[in-house]
């Protein structure tokens, strides 16, 4: 029987503001009422630690209790932080400009810290480059992140002021993307998410997921408007598109590319680059790493401590409907 007392401190700590459009997302697509989805999510975080999201992200309400069981939830996704990442080291990742001076060797661009450049310093960076990225150096799913002209600027120090105004303290120059990749979308940096376990003397790899911009937009990020594809690991896209509004996109929606069966370039390549930054950091054993792949081969974007669990169990992705469960078991000795 479920623990009736953690089962009150789910129905306590119940969103039911964010709940509300979950449980309309689900009748939609499986016909179900709201309140038997209720019932439902309920249980799904008694027996399986799934949150709210979860259920209608997985596709818990078109399956069995044995196929529920074999997903990564929120709840169990905390198991395998705690076992497999030190969060004394959060800061190499969550730090932008620590993390690209560290993995300086992997981003194949050059980049520099806005908040103790010099005008002269910034001015040479921006030599001969059309645009720049700037981003804050804490944040993520692409929040704050803007590409600036170099040209909409008098001179560097109007630059610097903006960046300054706007927190925007790292910077980095716009890598050039493989043809086969802009392809898909040409005006967002297009990534793939290698997730890495560091696991003995091996680096296994969980999943990759390509994330894809929409829309003539500059980030590739499901917050801000991106899709994703799920990818094996001979580079083949293998899965529909979906975004974080749970839509599914057979094409994409500006380029009328179709996602099923095509092939991306140098993904071999890519999974080697993730693999030797995982042993950069021993104390942090799982972490998903986003890749760019330009002409010349793959750059690390960024290192995520704390991946999640929604890029890699998609329920559109999944059709079979088996989770990464099974996998964190064995790892793990569960």
């Amino acid at each position: 029987m479920p623990n009736l007392n953690y089962l009150m401190r789910v129905v306590r700590g119940a969103r039911f503001d964010k709940m509300k459009p979950i449980l309309e997302t689900v009748k939609e697509k499986s016909g179900h009422s709201k309140a038997r989805t209720f019932l439902s999510i309920l249980w799904c975080s008694v027996r399986y630690g799934a949150g709210y999201y979860d259920y209608a992200m997985f596709g818990f309400y078109a399956m069995n209790g044995r196929q529920r069981d074999t997903y990564l939830t929120r709840m169990r996704n905390k198991k395998v932080l705690q076992a497999m990442n030190d969060y004394s080291y959060a800061e190499e990742f969550d730090d932008k400009n620590r993390f690209n001076k560290r993995f300086a060797p992997y981003l194949h661009r050059h980049t520099l810290n806005g908040e103790t450049a010099t005008a002269q310093e910034l001015a040479a960076f921006c030599a001969g480059q059309e645009a720049i990225f700037a981003k804050p150096n804490h944040g993520d799913s692409g929040r704050g992140v803007e590409k600036l002209r170099v040209a909409d600027f008098p001179d560097a120090e109007a630059m610097l002021a903006y960046l300054h105004e706007h927190g925007l303290t790292v910077l980095e120059q716009v890598l050039a993307q493989h043809p086969q990749i802009a392809a898909l979308h040409p005006s967002s940096v297009n990534t793939l998410r290698i997730l890495t376990d560091v696991v003995g003397e091996d680096v296994l790899i969980a999943y990759i997921t390509l994330k894809i911009g929409t829309g003539g937009g500059c980030c590739d990020n499901a917050g801000r408007g991106g899709i994703m594809c799920r990818v094996d690991p001979d580079g083949r896209i293998v899965s529909v598109a979906t975004d974080d509004y749970f839509n599914v996109y057979d094409e994409h929606p500006d380029t009328h590319i179709r996602f099923v069966g095509y092939q991306l370039p140098m993904i071999p390549e890519a999974i080697a680059l993730a693999k030797r930054a995982a042993r950069e950091i021993p104390q942090m054993r799982h972490v998903g790493w986003d890749v760019a792949i330009t002409p010349d081969g793959p750059a690390i974007i960024e290192g995520n401590e704390y991946p999640g669990t929604d890029l890699c169990q998609l329920a559109p992705h999944y059709p079979e409907k088996t989770g990464l469960w099974p996998y964190y078991k064995k790892i793990l000795g569960i």
